[in-house]
């Protein structure tokens, strides 16, 4: 038999199983590197009750010094987010969003830009840092 003569197995003739798309699952919670929520409580605690800090900026810090793809800051953000959200849970650390403390079921959803500070004493409505990032 010959080359031209040969018969090829039918590709693709299987039925395509279809994925189910959005089940409703939460994402699997994101363990943080080691050293991420010291990081986050000495860095809020230096600034002070009423000042918050961005989240850049303890990606910055901890990125420091580190070399190959960890020496992007960006590489941490992910890290620093899932750490806050479980500090802010156990109360050590508030998450603020528009000025306001997020707080509750609202931590699982948390979108969009967010800063970091200590908790706020009751009665205190509006962070101090508005003008000066640090």
């Amino acid at each position: 038999m010959s080359a031209a003569m040969t018969r090829t197995p039918p590709f693709n003739k299987t039925k395509k199983i279809e994925k189910p798309r959005g089940t409703g699952l939460l994402p699997k919670e994101r363990i943080p590197k080691p050293g991420v929520e010291d990081m986050i409580v000495a860095l809020c605690t230096e600034r002070g009750v009423g000042r918050s800090i961005s989240p850049m900026v303890v990606a910055k810090a901890f990125s420091e010094g580190r070399k190959g793809e960890g020496a992007q800051p960006s590489h941490w953000a992910r890290d620093v987010r899932s750490a806050a959200i479980g500090l802010a849970r156990v109360g050590k650390i508030s998450v603020f969003r528009k000025g306001k403390a997020v707080e509750g079921d609202d931590l699982k959803t948390l979108k969009g830009v967010y800063r970091l500070g200590l908790p706020r004493p009751a009665g205190s409505e509006a962070l101090d840092d508005e003008a000066d990032d640090t």
